[in-house]
């Protein structure tokens, strides 16, 4: 028998119910409830007619007059949240492959293996099934932002190989490409357990491909809205069906999806300088250096355009990620490139000056790459061309030549409550004045988050390119998310030890949990000891993706 009449008479309150209740005792209203826990109103209201019930209490005041006392029982005797497995949503690109019924049994483990060594390669899950098909699904292992150009790759590839076999078939096969969320077993540092996974996008894929014509692959609205924000392709290259013969020339850009340039007065004041010096013959090195989504590529296109203008050469090279070739595309002639080719282009003699030369995505390269062009950077900078390197914070070499970096920040709140209007286009008005700052604030500085955000705004969930971004961001790190899902599902601010009272463990042993989360720029520590997440939008992503 327990030792607490009293504690187990008292109903048992779900999380959900206890947050509710804290924010109630703290007197917010309805409205402000459902911002806490970003929720609409109406759940909101469900969730308060559930607890008056479960309390037996007919008002507000009866329920935070009841509630804390089942409070303090319930959060100091073992209401803790579970540390033994973890069910988490995860944003996912699902390509589904099939052959026709009359398919040689050759033609179908031709594919199948194919779809195997590509799935093993790329941390992704192979679902074989009847009918001659299968599923691949990218980003249960860890999310990166190229899954979804791996998928394309990896439907090329599957068709390259059964075109060499078997022609006739190849042109008989059908594919298509989903994304949306997945819920599967995941460790507490990272990691699909190999458990549990399920995921109506692989019931929508199997869908879409079943009204797929033969020879083509076909994509959901989920998956075109990431290859906007993403940068595959050109907008008038990607069309909801294409044939498998059209993806050779689908490629991974990186451009994301243009949006107006607010707030970066002072860096196109240094980029326009910059240029009018190469006009004169005279080279310059620039380093844009910035977080991700801060606009690092928006700013060399402007510079680019620019160059344009005044009658000069320029060339935009995107850096590659390892898996995806691990060179260059080359944006004017929309093709890949090597290293060797970019650093013949830099070493050679100016034509016509301006002459600019962007590298975006430079922490990309290896640091052998990035040594190679950083001194044919130098050599060009000699001849008199303005070179740019653009990239993440930190990770850019300096190389023997000097430099003037920019270093973009977060946009003031002005910038960002413009670029907001802006992106919302005819929408602010209906929107209204509340939600425009409601989207302002959870930007918190970053243009890609206010600009998604902002077209996204009608979406009760997190949009899914965003949940990309940040999932991608945490699982890169190999964080603790039993302890940044006590942290982010807490409606207050937390100290250390009150989130190891949640997780039934002691704060000393989450202390390097904790640092961890810091030195990665994902939690930080007030001065009274109470933690925080750095940027909202990674709280309400954490809390979108745990399941309840």
């Amino acid at each position: 028998m327990s030792g607490n009449p009293k504690a187990a008479a008292q109903p048992d309150l779900t999380q959900r119910q206890r947050q509710i209740l804290k924010l109630l005792q703290a007197g917010k209203v309805n409205k402000e409830v459902a911002r806490e826990l970003d929720i609409g109103v109406g759940t909101v209201k469900q969730h308060i007619v559930a607890l008056f019930k479960k309390l037996n209490v007919t008002n507000r005041a009866m329920a935070v007059s009841r509630g804390m006392d089942i409070l303090h029982e319930q959060e100091n005797h073992g209401s803790k949240l579970s540390v033994d497995g973890l069910l988490e949503r995860r944003p996912c690109v699902v390509l589904s492959v099939a052959l026709p019924e009359d398919a040689s049994q050759l033609a179908v483990r031709l594919m199948h293996g194919a779809l195997v060594a590509l799935a093993s390669s790329n941390d992704a899950v192979f679902l074989a099934r009847k009918g001659n098909a299968g599923d691949v699904i990218f980003g249960i292992q860890r999310v990166t932002e190229y899954d979804l150009a791996i998928a394309l790759q990896t439907a090329r590839a599957v068709y390259s190989d059964l075109l060499a076999a078997d022609a006739g078939m190849a042109e008989k096969m059908r594919g298509c490409v989903s994304a949306g969320l997945a819920i599967a077993s995941m460790k507490r540092f990272g990691g699909w357990t190999g458990e549990a996974i399920a995921s109506a996008v692989i019931a929508s894929a199997r869908e879409l491909l079943n009204n797929t014509p033969p020879g083509c692959l076909s994509f959901d609205v989920a998956t075109l809205d990431l290859i906007g924000v993403f940068g595959i392709g050109r907008s008038q290259e990607v069309t909801p069906v294409m044939a498998f013969s059209e993806l050779e020339n689908l490629h991974w850009t990186g451009t994301r999806r243009a949006h107006p340039l607010f707030g970066r007065a002072d860096e196109l004041a240094t980029l326009d300088a910059a240029m009018s010096e190469a006009a004169k013959g005279n080279g310059g090195l620039i380093h844009v250096e910035g977080e991700m989504g801060m606009g690092k590529t928006r700013l060399c296109d402007e510079v680019l355009q620019h160059c344009l203008s005044l009658g000069g050469q320029a060339k935009y090279f995107r850096c590659l990620p390892a898996v995806l070739g691990s060179g260059l595309y080359d944006s004017g002639k929309r093709a890949n490139c090597g290293v060797e080719e970019v650093s013949a282009h830099l070493r050679a003699k100016p034509v016509c000056p301006p002459e600019l030369a962007i590298l975006d995505d430079f922490h990309l390269l290896t640091r052998e790459q990035q040594d190679l062009l950083s001194a044919a950077g130098a050599e060009a900078v000699a001849n008199g061309k303005l070179v740019i390197f653009s990239g993440r914070r930190g990770v850019i070499g300096s190389g023997s030549h000097p430099a003037e970096s920019i270093n973009l920040r977060r946009l003031s709140a002005d910038a960002i409550h413009a670029l907001v209007r802006e992106s919302l286009g005819k929408d602010a008005a209906k929107a209204g004045a509340s939600e425009v700052q409601d989207i302002s604030s959870e930007a918190a500085g970053v243009p890609l988050f206010a600009v998604e955000l902002a077209r996204h705004h009608d979406v009760e969930l997190l949009a899914l390119p965003l949940l990309v971004v940040v999932t991608a961001r945490l699982d890169s790190l190999s964080l603790d998310r039993h302890f940044l899902r006590a942290v982010a599902r807490n409606p207050v601010d937390a100290t250390l030890d009150e989130v190891a009272e949640i997780l039934g463990e002691t704060a000393e042993s989450l202390r390097p949990q904790l640092e961890h989360a810091m030195t990665a720029g994902v939690l930080s520590r007030s001065a009274d000891g109470y933690l925080s997440f750095t940027h909202p939008l990674l709280r309400r992503a954490i809390d979108c993706l745990v399941m309840e």
